[in-house]
């Protein structure tokens, strides 16, 4: 990922772009064959189709993303308070995925796990099968 400036910082949402091409093509359709007669039906039903499911898989990977953001800072904060000072700082070296996977383990554990997850270069599954006490999470989507 680039470093974003000012120049460059806008989100261009290409989903939504795509399920709005899908909404026109209905409208179009749906259109032609009320004005015009044309058999357009089938090509209507199918971009509303097309639409929801784009709809869909933006919705989950929106739900996703948030929930990630939601649980960085989760764990940010649940490790300043669990682990001795600066030992919070290795959180940095760890992608997101890894990050989610720690934050199951137990707070006996946390610190351990943290370290060793660092040190091993530990991935997410690595890091789930290496728990002992897990930390339910009744609320993850």
């Amino acid at each position: 990922m680039s470093e974003q400036t000012y120049r460059h910082h806008t989100h261009h949402p290409v989903l939504t772009y795509v399920t709005g091409l899908f909404a026109a093509v209905a409208l179009a359709a749906m259109v032609e064959q009320q004005f015009r007669g044309r058999e357009t039906r089938d090509l209507a039903i199918w971009a509303l189709v097309g639409a929801v499911f784009v709809l869909g898989t933006l919705t989950r990977q929106s739900t996703t993303a948030l929930q990630d953001r939601i649980i960085m800072l989760e764990m940010k904060i649940r490790c300043a308070e669990l682990l001795p000072a600066g030992q919070d700082t290795n959180l940095q070296h760890l992608s997101t995925t890894q990050i989610v996977a720690l934050r199951f383990a137990s707070d006996e554990e946390l610190g351990a796990l943290l370290e060793r997850a660092v040190r091993e270069k530990l991935s997410p599954n690595d890091i789930k099968a290496s728990i002992r006490t897990w930390r339910p999470d009744p609320h993850r989507t």
